[in-house]
């Protein structure tokens, strides 16, 4: 996305919910999507322009594969971004979440992690979610989501 189509998508003010994939693009650099995720995360975040939400499941998602090549500083960086990158809060897994990913997999069959992760942005709320998995609109459509979905990719 184009960052006057991004601004189009993402109003100012806007609670904006990060998916993992966001967050690994964004960490990487090297993605299709990671231009898109870093105007957001650097323009958007940063400044305050958004105040943006990450579930608990992007935490373990994030993690695995540093952990997987035990890498303390690959870990280190994930979890500076996700503890301390300025207007980033990461939201919990609570029983309002895991009843409305209840409620979401109920109508879509999404994967457990996805309905969690939509989940916490209708808990939250978020207005927006962001993230690079063209799926996503059409599953917040089916579970009649009020959350946008804007895909990055």
């Amino acid at each position: 996305m184009t960052p006057a189509a991004l601004r189009a998508a993402i109003p100012a003010g806007a609670i904006v919910l990060l998916d993992t994939s966001a967050v690994l693009a964004y960490l990487s650099g090297a993605e299709p999507a990671s231009a898109a995720a870093t105007s957001i995360i650097d323009g958007f975040v940063a400044s305050g322009r958004n105040q943006a939400i990450v579930s608990a499941i992007t935490v373990t998602e994030s993690l695995v594969r540093p952990m997987r090549a035990a890498s303390p500083a690959a870990i280190g960086l994930v979890e500076d971004f996700l503890l301390h990158f300025p207007n980033v809060r990461i939201d919990p897994v609570t029983v309002a979440v895991a009843r409305e990913a209840a409620r979401i997999r109920a109508a879509t069959a999404a994967p457990t992690p996805d309905a969690l992760i939509l989940a916490t942005a209708v808990v939250a709320p978020a207005s927006v979610v962001v993230g690079n998995d063209v799926s996503w609109p059409g599953l917040a459509k089916r579970a009649k989501l009020e959350t946008r979905v804007v895909v990055l990719a």
